[in-house]
């Protein structure tokens, strides 16, 4: 079994660990009442089985510099009523989804600087990570023949915590699910469903285990035809990026949510922030409006990028183990102390479905989660159950 006080933290979220450990379980407990209430309502992953590996050895990944400022959209004071806070938000669009920034303090000009830095960081952890255009991570994919390749140290970085959790999860999550997800495109018009024999060739090509990182080196070997995705991942990790540059900044109250992979840090106006947790079946209906401060929490399912044909629902989220469609529950919502963490949790559980993925859960540190099978019922990992 994992010793659940094993799994190294990142070193960029030590600074609000300690509100982390103090805060997350009031936050669960209102997030687990509200979703037991509706029972009777409602960037890719992977596929996985029961094998647990035993032991995790998942390293720090060093913080970068803020990168330099871009282009930013318009920043407007919000109109809330503070007499010693004001806040300002900057919305934009990156990494496939809607992403809201806000920051709370009494300096607009601050404020203002924190957000433009924490978006060109946002930006730039997508420039290096994307696999829709040219980027190092394409560079590499398109170069693997066996041999070491040199790749920034961020990406060999994120790579290890990405087959670190691959290990974790038998599988569940594997960032080599790109070797057959690059087969289904969910934007084309209409869109494209690979041939069966396209998904056989394509799932020897598949396991997290084909890949060497040498991290001293930053270099990467993989065989030929492999291929990395770190959609399940890097969205989350940008969440991260872009809050350690706010609190870089002095910031000690603000947002950062890219389209559901969210951290919450410090209060709205003096009150928790409030998030929306979405019904999987009805977008514009939240089954719960969860108070949450100093958190991490990112939902994932299979209503993010899908279309429906003869009946059946194709979605963003791969099962390595057959190349289609994952098929283990409608959403997952994970807690952690950081963004990366719960982003790949989430993605694995989806995969796993409710009863393996909650096992999967339970043996890791500081992590809890809800899941909404496909049968719409929500179930929830022992720390929240003993909280009913």
């Amino acid at each position: 079994m994992i010793r659940r006080d094993s799994l190294c933290q990142p070193a960029s979220i030590h600074a609000m660990e300690n509100r982390l450990r103090s805060q997350t379980t009031n936050c669960l407990v209102l997030l687990l009442g509200a979703l037991g209430a509706c029972r009777s309502e409602e960037g890719n992953a992977q596929g996985g089985n029961r094998s647990v590996p035993e032991k995790i050895n998942a390293p720090a990944v060093a913080a970068p510099p803020p990168a330099g400022p871009s282009t930013q959209d318009p920043l407007t004071d919000e109109a809330k009523e503070a007499p010693s806070r004001i806040a300002r938000r900057v919305t934009f669009g990156a990494m496939g989804t809607e992403v809201i920034f806000e920051a709370q303090g009494q300096d607009a000009a601050l404020l203002d600087a924190a957000l433009a830095e924490a978006r060109a960081e946002f930006d730039r952890v997508e420039d290096m990570m994307t696999s829709w255009r040219d980027s190092p991570l394409v560079r590499m994919n398109d170069g693997a023949d066996g041999t070491p390749q040199k790749v920034p140290k961020e990406l060999s970085d994120l790579v290890v915590r990405a087959l670190t959790v691959a290990r974790l999860s038998g599988g569940a999550f594997d960032p080599t699910y790109a070797s057959v997800g690059k087969l289904w495109d969910f934007k084309a018009v209409p869109p494209v469903i690979p041939s069966p024999s396209d998904i056989a060739g394509a799932l020897d090509k598949i396991g997290w285990s084909k890949i060497q990182v040498d991290q001293e080196r930053s270099r990467i070997t993989m065989p030929k035809g492999t291929r990395l995705g770190l959609g399940g991942i890097a969205k989350g990790y940008g969440v991260d990026r872009a809050m350690d540059v706010l609190m870089q900044h002095g910031v000690e109250h603000g947002i950062v949510n890219a389209g559901g992979d969210l951290k919450a840090l410090g209060t709205d106006m003096g009150e928790p922030w409030t998030i929306a947790i979405k019904h999987p079946r009805d977008r514009e209906r939240a089954i719960a409006i969860v108070p949450v401060s100093n958190v991490c929490l990112v939902t994932s399912g299979d209503y993010e990028r899908f279309f429906e044909l003869d009946g059946e629902r194709y979605h963003h989220i791969i099962d390595p183990r057959t190349g289609r469609p994952a098929k283990g529950c409608m959403s997952a919502t994970v807690t952690a102390p950081d963004a990366a963490l719960a982003d790949a949790v989430a993605t694995a559980v989806c995969v796993l479905g409710p009863d393996i993925g909650l096992e999967f859960v339970e043996r890791l540190p500081k992590i809890e989660a809800i899941v909404v099978d496909m049968e719409g019922r929500v179930k929830s990992s022992a720390g929240l159950s003993t909280l009913r």
